[in-house]
């Protein structure tokens, strides 16, 4: 609560102004007005307003030319100036802690002797925290090199960080919330470890409240009976071996054919060359921590026979996708197939077509690329055979395709009608080429001549709506390609190339030169799918046959909206029919059985960024993407 002495005296001052003839002891009184006057600042419990250490403050009143003394919580203050309507003193050192709330002191100001106070009033004064404080850190366990972040305030004054009385060598970043640091190598001889961390700053030593779980590999002690052999498998035991990137023998590194937090099994590589004397020993190691540059040692001396070993015939274990978020064999995907003793496979034979290895096979793994010319529709089963050790042949029974594409998170910027609402990001992400599953940028679709006829200024091929006027050869030349524009209006839509000469023209090169007014070269008609088996089919991924019939496609511009029907909306399902010459040539649009329809395929509208969902238009800034997953066929 705030006190004011001599209120009514105060007031008194006011009465007597008017007499000035008349002198009474009250005209040489000093008073502070609190009343229609406020101090500055205006400090309150709430700390909305502060002062500080060193503040100056200001009161207005009458007579303050005759103030003896201030004090702020029994100690003098300062008194810098002061003349009869205004005093202005310094807030001394009060000697408290930091804090964050103000503290409540109490601010007197004394009459011209110095010892009787006139005015007393409930003031407040911050000592802010301007040491360096650990809230905490995270994460709370991990092993070397893993990136603790450190929390807090003012931590920019740390001047260096120790794990179990080891320094780290420099800091990740260093922010005044946040410290980022790697944990250095800490030999604590055992697997899991609780070690102190601590901080240092100008101030001391700051405190942790818990310590870091520090989790290194640990090695059982290892005993070779006999040299291995080229082909064998070793397994080493201990704790904590999931956390080894690699295990070497000297500077060679041996392959890991599985590993566990409580044991990992390596494989001796077929392919080493033979030494002389054959016999060889050289140090075995693990490679370990977050970098993988910890080196642990395992066996001083591990022997290995280098004497060459006939290959070994492979043993065929398991085949999926190389690629993470696949979990089915599409065409033009890799796929990683799994075994023993791959080391001389040579090459793949999949539904009788020869595909080269991508890159040397191991001894228990091998990569390929599943060949386009897989033909059909529909999923299937195939044969795969693996070709090894010059001609041999390994039967690895039958293996399930769909002889289709599918192409994950592509995601395009959209065409504008302005050059200055053109981001960078939509430019260096124009159109999806269909045939091969990813995203080129405008520079690319003019330097690679992605579509010559479109871009001559005059389509010959296509020189008007849907038609096609120029020979079969050429038309077919052309790989198809898929774009979405924005106009004046902020409409966003998906375009088919050859639906009209004016939207090429809304993408804009590095240069910022537009493209051509022109027809786009391929005719693809769009549809949006409204069959609620087949959408939830494409959408979930359990698409078998991609030639399902989904309607007869228009040649409009499908157009993003509010809810789903006539217009498209995040989530939904787009179908794409790519017409063949003969159809586009009589300006024909595929049927319902897709005759006329050279390609098909479906587009899943993943995300939308560069629109406003609610009202179904396009940022007017046109920043953002829409992120698509693509279904594509070969020639049906």
């Amino acid at each position: 609560m705030k006190k004011i002495f001599s209120i009514l005296a105060f007031a008194a001052l006011f009465a007597f102004a008017a007499c000035e003839d008349e002198v009474t002891p009250a005209e040489n009184t000093p008073a502070v007005n609190v009343t229609t006057e406020k101090l500055n600042p205006n400090t309150d419990e709430s700390g909305t307003v502060r002062a500080y250490v060193g503040t100056q403050v200001t009161a207005l009143g009458l007579n303050l030319d005759k103030v003896g003394k201030v004090t702020i919580d029994g100690l003098d203050a300062t008194i810098v100036s002061q003349e009869m309507k205004t005093l202005v003193f310094e807030i001394p050192d009060i000697g408290k802690g930091q804090q964050d709330d103000p503290y409540m002191v109490d601010l007197v100001v004394y009459d011209a002797d110095a010892t009787t106070p006139v005015f007393k009033y409930d003031y407040f004064v911050t000592i802010p925290v301007t040491d360096a404080l650990v809230s905490g850190f995270a994460p709370a366990s991990g092993t070397v090199g893993t990136v603790v972040t450190i929390s807090g305030r003012n931590l920019g004054q740390v001047t260096s960080v120790s794990f179990g009385g080891v320094a780290v060598s420099s800091f990740v970043s260093q922010e005044a919330d946040a410290v980022e640091v790697a944990v250095p190598l800490v030999n604590t001889g055992e697997a899991d470890s609780e070690i102190d961390i601590t901080a240092v700053w100008s101030g001391g030593i700051l405190s942790f409240a818990y310590k870091f779980t520090l989790s290194l590999p640990k090695f059982d002690p290892y005993t070779q009976e006999s040299p291995a052999l080229l082909g064998d498998e070793v397994t080493l035991t201990g704790k904590n071996l999931d956390l080894v990137s690699a295990v070497k023998w000297g500077d060679e590194t041996l392959l890991i054919s599985d590993q566990g937090a409580d044991a990992i099994t390596v494989k001796i590589p077929t392919g080493l060359e033979q030494q002389t004397p054959a016999v060889v020993a050289k140090a075995l190691t693990a490679v370990y921590g977050v970098s993988a540059d910890q080196i642990l040692a395992i066996a001083e001396a591990f022997r290995i026979d280098t004497t060459p070993v006939g290959p070994a015939a492979p043993v065929f274990a398991s085949i999926a996708p190389t690629d993470t978020g696949y979990d089915k064999i599409f065409l033009g995907r890799e796929v990683t197939v799994k075994g023993e003793n791959f080391a001389s496979i040579e090459k793949f034979k999949i539904d009788g077509i020869e595909v080269a290895l991508n890159g040397e096979a191991t001894d228990i793994d091998a990569r390929f690329t599943v060949p386009r010319t897989i033909t059909g529709t529909a999923k299937k089963q195939v044969s795969l055979v693996a070709v090894w050790n010059g001609g041999n042949e390994l039967d690895c029974g039958e293996i399930t395709v769909y002889p289709f594409f599918f192409t994950k998170g592509l995601r395009i910027g959209i065409g504008s009608n302005s050059k200055n609402t053109y981001p960078d990001y939509n430019r260096e992400n124009a159109f999806i080429l269909l045939d091969e599953g990813k995203v080129i940028s405008v520079d690319e679709f003019k330097s690679s001549n992605i579509d010559p006829f479109a871009l001559s200024g005059s389509n010959t091929v296509t020189p008007s709506a849907g038609k096609v006027a120029g020979s079969e050869t050429d038309y077919y030349s052309v790989q198809p390609y898929l774009f979405a524009i924005s106009n004046s209006a902020h409409k966003l839509s998906f375009c088919n190339p050859a639906n009209t000469a004016n939207q090429l023209k809304c993408h804009f090169d590095s240069d910022k030169n537009a493209l051509p007014t022109t027809f786009g070269t391929p005719v693809i008609y769009l549809l949006i799918v409204t069959d609620e088996t087949l959408k939830a089919s494409v959408s979930d991924g359990t698409l078998d046959d991609i030639a399902t019939s989904v309607g007869k496609a228009g040649s409009g511009a499908p157009a993003l909206g509010t809810s789903e029907g006539s217009t498209w909306v995040k989530g939904s399902v787009l179908g794409l029919q790519y017409t063949s010459y003969d159809y586009a040539k009589d300006t024909k649009k595929p049927d319902t059985g897709l005759a006329g329809v050279r390609k098909v395929g479906y587009v899943v509208v993943r995300d939308i960024t560069c629109a406003d969902l609610a009202t179904g238009l396009a940022n007017t800034d046109r920043e953002g993407y829409i992120e698509l997953d693509l279904y594509w066929s070969n020639v049906l």
